[in-house]
């Protein structure tokens, strides 16, 4: 199988072509540019095991193309989709991979990167609720012209999704990973990610038929990031503490907390301007993320309320008064205003409660300890310092060292002695024939004192000896 550049492979008439430098490798495949044809790229699969439905999948691809040209646009020309062009094959005429028109990449960005301010800010990223309406109505447009064909992405998220920088039209790659509609079979999607998955979804994955449910749900969760400063529409404040707490968990539950009707268990994010959406808009997404899946607003729909409201022609958009970088809905409070007003006293109160907190030596109170039957135990000094003359409880108690080697010399002199007194008492016992009870009494004294000795030497002296003082 070619995999390199220099190799030569062919397309579905026959027509051989040059592999050119390599472009990226992923799990399934490899993306090489071409040398004869400098607007398309082959894409050659890793392995032959799946070549049979790989090549169906990408044959129903090439019979049922979703009408997405690439657009003209001030001298250059802006891929839409990369869909398949041809198939190809190696020189046994095996299928091997299928070619794509190239998409400069370089030309776009992830539309994940658009959905935080600061950081759309710090790549140069439109961040004005304008460039985000014109963005979520061209998405929704896309998505509209895949579902006509009956393909879904499926998988559908921010970061798979590219948008050029320049004119905001959608830019999407590894369409071969969709699920795709073929003649009497349906070629599935392998991929789900669970922060974009509808409830129905959650446990037991997207079943055959069901993939467009799952595109409107995944639809309308990246149209309220975009128009929402990013803010995923099941993130909220809940009210017990029982609640799930991981975004899929919430979907699952069906914890949507900005409906026009507050939601029983979950209070919005302080941060969301949703209140600030007109009512055709909070109705859609009211539907998008109701219990009931048949209620989901189509592409299409999406897309003719987001198109009109991206029309400058229409005035659905206005300048905030206050702040010219800042748009809001005709009628409507600005909620950039809002956001950024909460934002900064939030701000604020932090700067406030940390210079509070230097101005106390940046010492923190210690609450009393209630008694509990024990003696606390002695705080002990820093290690590296000396223990201040005079505090109590930090001074050691235990003798000096020659108060200690003094004390096992005499420890061992006395052992010895009371061996030696008492072995002259046993010699007399072991001599007597018959012993009597009060023979004994003097020998039983000594062992006693024997054992006393034993004792102290085994247990104390050693202690003594080895005690380090603080």
């Amino acid at each position: 199988m070619p995999t390199r550049s220099g190799d030569t492979i062919y397309d579905q008439r026959g027509t051989p072509l040059t592999l050119g430098r390599l472009l990226k490798s992923g799990g399934a495949g490899s993306v090489f540019l071409l040398k004869e044809r400098p607007q398309e790229v082959a894409k050659l699969y890793h392995s032959s095991k799946d070549a049979p439905v790989y090549e169906r999948k990408l044959r129903a691809m090439l019979e049922l193309q979703p009408e997405l040209p690439a657009v003209e646009e001030n001298g250059q020309r802006l891929v839409q989709i990369a869909w398949p062009v041809s198939l190809l094959r190696d020189r046994a005429r095996q299928f091997i991979g299928f070619t794509m028109p190239i998409l400069d990449v370089s030309a776009t960005s992830d539309l994940e990167h658009v959905l935080q301010e600061r950081q759309a800010r710090a790549e140069g990223l439109p961040t004005g609720l304008g460039a985000k309406m014109t963005l979520a109505a061209n998405l929704a447009a896309m998505l509209a012209t895949l579902h006509r064909r009956q393909h879904y992405v499926v998988d559908l998220k921010p970061l798979n999704v590219r948008f050029y920088r320049e004119t905001l039209y959608i830019a999407m790659l590894d369409c071969d990973g969709f699920s795709i509609q073929g003649k009497g079979e349906r070629f599935p999607a392998g991929q789900v990610t669970p922060d974009y998955l509808a409830a129905e979804f959650q446990q037991r994955g997207v079943s055959a038929g069901a993939e467009e449910a799952q595109d409107r749900f995944a639809l309308a969760v990246m149209v309220f990031q975009l128009l929402n400063s990013g803010l995923h529409p099941y993130a909220g404040r809940p009210k017990g503490a029982a609640l799930p707490s991981d975004l899929p968990g919430r979907i699952a539950a069906n914890l949507y907390p900005y409906g026009r009707k507050a939601h029983a268990q979950m209070l919005p994010s302080p941060v969301s301007g949703h209140e600030a959406f007109p009512a055709a808009l909070r109705e859609l997404f009211d539907r998008a993320f109701s219990t009931e899946a048949r209620r989901r607003p189509t592409a299409q729909e999406w897309a003719t309320l987001l198109l009109d409201y991206a029309r400058r022609s229409a005035g659905h958009l206005v300048k905030c008064s206050r702040d010219a970088a800042h748009q809001h809905f005709a009628g409507m409070p600005c909620a950039a205003c809002a956001r950024a007003a909460l934002l900064a006293g939030s701000a604020r109160a932090a700067k406030a409660k940390s210079r509070r907190k230097d101005g106390n030596g940046g010492k923190r109170r210690q609450p009393a300890r209630r008694p509990t039957g024990h003696v606390a135990a002695a705080p002990r000094a820093p290690l590296g310092h000396t223990a201040p003359a005079g505090q109590a409880g930090t001074a050691s108690t235990l003798p000096g060292i020659g108060t200690r080697a003094a004390m096992a010399v005499i420890g061992t002199l006395l052992l010895g002695w009371v061996m030696g007194w008492g072995m002259p008492a046993f010699r007399r016992y072991a001599d007597l024939a018959v012993p009597a009870m009060a023979d004994g009494l003097p020998l039983g004294i000594h062992l006693v004192m024997l054992g006393i000795a034993i004792l102290a030497f085994v247990l104390f002296v050693p202690v003594l000896i080895l005690s380090r003082r603080p």
